[in-house]
């Protein structure tokens, strides 16, 4: 039985059996086998699949395409001589078969997310480390489908979603590198943290405590004024009295030092 491996955090990476679909599928069927598949809970209408990709087309003419384009999905998956076609069809609707041989990213994250909040179902520092891999940037980064309004508020919602997950899990390897005062692997996701979310005080927080403990003290006071950079800038605001008061101290015990030698 064929597999399907679908990676969508990041440039889309679409494998048959191990051999790659990029230069198999044009970006719409690339989208629409996406939609179908992140979406595989129901069937989705022809009529409704059809404006999605299509608005600014004719009724006839946008039907015209989704079945061109899923002519082009079923010969790519090579669906017509498998016993467990990847897509089920009928004259009304199409959905992704989701009893079919398949891998999507997506589900791998949002699984561990829901895990993660059961005591008995922990994440280990591996799981976290195999599962923040995963998410290799924004979902579906570099979609140029932008003028298809309804398909692109999906897309963007979607980013949104996976992205806040994303931060949540490394929120916690995080966490668990720092219980194990193994700091400087917790220093690199932290690191990691605030180039996915430059403007979240917390990650800059986080960041330099870090760095604090770790005795990086000049690294600390950088990244704090990165960060009073940054909000300034962008938002018009100064760090919170935490960070603040964080780096004062900081401050203070190197001038201490400083005085004591």
């Amino acid at each position: 039985m064929s597999k399907l491996s679908l990676a969508l955090l990041g440039t889309p990476r679409l494998t048959l059996s191990g051999d790659s679909l990029d230069d198999v599928f044009y970006e719409k069927v690339e989208a629409l086998l996406a939609y179908l598949v992140v979406e595989g809970n129901r069937p989705h209408r022809r009529e409704v699949l059809a404006e999605l990709f299509w608005p600014e087309l004719s009724d006839d003419h946008a039907r015209s395409n989704l079945r061109y384009a899923l002519f082009k999905l079923r010969e790519g998956l090579q669906d017509k001589t498998s016993a467990t076609p990847f897509l089920l069809v009928n004259r009304t609707s199409i959905r992704f078969n989701q009893e079919s041989s398949y891998f999507l990213d997506v589900n791998e994250l949002l699984d561990a997310f829901d895990h993660s909040y059961r005591p008995k179902n922990a994440l280990t520092i591996d799981d976290l480390e195999r599962l923040c891999a995963l998410y290799r940037g924004d979902f579906m980064e570099q979609s140029t489908l932008t003028e298809n309004e309804l398909f692109y508020d999906w897309l963007c919602n979607k980013r949104d979603s996976y992205h806040r997950f994303q931060l949540i899990l490394l929120s916690k390897l995080i966490e668990k590198y720092t219980a194990e005062e193994d700091y400087e692997s917790a220093l690199h996701h932290a690191h990691h943290y605030i180039t996915l979310d430059p403007l979240d005080e917390s990650g800059y927080h986080r960041l330099i405590e870090l760095l604090a403990i770790s005795g990086k003290n000049t690294k600390a006071i950088e990244a704090y004024n990165n960060l009073s950079h940054l909000l300034g800038m962008e938002l018009g605001i100064r760090p919170n009295e935490e960070s603040t008061e964080l780096i004062r101290n900081l401050l203070n015990n190197q001038t201490i030092h400083a005085s004591a030698s």
